[in-house]
C-alpha cells in the first residue's frame, strides 16, 4: 500500500498506540513492527516522530484516506492486537473503537 507522508505518520501512530495499549513491549509486537517498517519504509526516527502526531490530526488524516487504505490498515491493527499471540482487553477495545472511528 503506497501512503503519503502525512498518511504513513497517522498509520505508524495507530499501530504504535496499539503496542502501548497493554503497557507491555513483546516479542511478537516488536518482530511486527520490525516488519512493518520494512515493508511500509519508516525507521525509529520516523516512527518518534509519528508518537509525537496530535491524535485530532491523525485521524483527521486516517478519516479521509480512501476506502482500501483504511482496510489496508484495519488489518495491520488487527494483526498487531494478535501479534504477540494474546488479545489484551484494551487492545480488543481499542480495535472496536478505532473501526468505528475509521467509518
Amino acid at each position: 500500500m503506497d501512503f503519503d507522508r502525512s498518511e504513513k505518520l497517522a498509520v505508524v501512530k495507530a499501530i504504535a498506540e496499539t503496542i502501548e495499549l497493554d503497557d507491555q513491549y513483546k516479542v511478537g509486537e516488536l518482530m511486527y513492527m520490525d516488519q512493518l517498517m520494512t515493508t511500509l519504509d519508516f525507521d525509529a526516527h520516523f516512527l518518534e516522530e509519528a508518537k509525537r502526531l496530535n491524535s485530532v490530526k491523525a485521524v483527521s488524516t486516517l478519516r479521509a484516506m480512501s476506502e482500501e487504505k483504511k482496510k489496508a490498515l484495519i488489518i495491520m491493527v488487527d494483526k498487531m492486537t494478535e501479534a504477540d499471540g494474546n488479545v489484551h482487553k484494551k487492545e480488543a477495545d481499542f480495535f472496536v473503537n478505532f473501526v468505528n472511528i475509521l467509518k
